[in-house]
């Protein structure tokens, strides 16, 4: 265990309390806590949004009066197949997500503080708590850049160069949607990139594995992002990665109908599901 680090057992649950809970106060500590443990327990309140793997939820904490603090409470579900037998022979899921945000925050990238993790003791069930990053999630950035094409053409290609660092220091993250993205205000844009529990710092560096970060990102029908717009970021991630921008658009393009034509015929054999990913800004 790291320093500062400090684990509890409650409630069925073996929880990870990273030293960024110790800056909240005390009682808000104990509030989050409480909270995320009911939300475990499915007393909690209504999702924010799920996914395949996963349901995230909002929570204030605190009061309006004395002020508030919001986090965001992710519980994922237990691993399947393969994934669940790996599970006995690894150290636990959530030592190994704050292991990756730890990397990623000393390789220089801006992620979503984690305030604290769990595992529950049987089921394989993983609780993730982060606090808000600053900024707003791409999507609503490129409603809000409407009335501003140069502010949004240079953040697109910030964006492009921005994954590029990602991939050179050997990051690949696990589900790179605009979703995930944030992006602050000022001249070039600045990133943050949220949910973590699949990036990954591989050995074998291949190449489909980095693209398929630009398929998740482009695959996604989003108001002010059309496709010249993704042909900019995926020239922008080729130019910083020192490549032939041409022959990885031809890569990204056909991967992404590939994608496309898998998410049609997943959506026309399978009920429809509440928070697909076709969510909401």
């Amino acid at each position: 265990m790291a320093a500062g680090q400090a684990r509890i057992e409650r409630d069925g649950w073996s929880l990870l309390l990273p030293p960024a809970l110790a800056e909240l106060p005390a009682k808000l500590g104990r509030e989050l806590i409480d909270r995320a443990l009911k939300i475990a327990g499915g007393t909690g309140g209504e999702p924010l949004r799920r996914s395949r793997h996963a349901s995230t939820y909002q929570i204030r904490l605190g009061t309006p009066l004395a002020g508030e603090t919001e986090v965001f409470v992710k519980l994922l579900d237990a691993p399947r197949g393969l994934k669940s037998v790996r599970r006995l022979a690894m150290r636990s899921r959530a030592e190994r997500m704050l292991a990756t945000v730890d990397a990623l925050v000393a390789a220089g990238f801006a992620v979503a503080p984690i305030l604290m993790l769990g595992d529950e003791h049987g089921s394989g069930r993983t609780l993730m708590v982060t606090a808000r990053v600053a900024g707003e999630p791409l999507p609503r950035f490129l409603l809000g850049a409407a009335g501003a094409p140069k502010r949004r053409r240079e953040a697109l290609r910030a964006l492009g160069a921005e994954v590029a660092r990602l991939h050179r220091a050997g990051f690949v993250h696990g589900d790179l949607t605009p979703y995930n993205i944030f992006v602050a205000s000022g001249t070039p844009a600045r990133f943050s990139l949220i949910d973590h529990e699949r990036t990954a710092r591989p050995r074998l560096r291949w190449e489909r594995r980095r693209l398929r970060n630009l398929v998740q990102l482009c695959r996604f029908e989003l108001e002010g992002m059309g496709r010249t717009d993704r042909i900019r970021i995926v020239a922008a991630y080729s130019r910083a990665m020192g490549g032939m921008p041409r022959r990885v658009m031809r890569r990204v393009a056909a991967m992404l109908s590939a994608r496309r034509l898998r998410d049609t015929v997943k959506e026309e054999m399978e009920p429809a599901r509440g928070g697909s990913w076709r969510r909401p800004v």
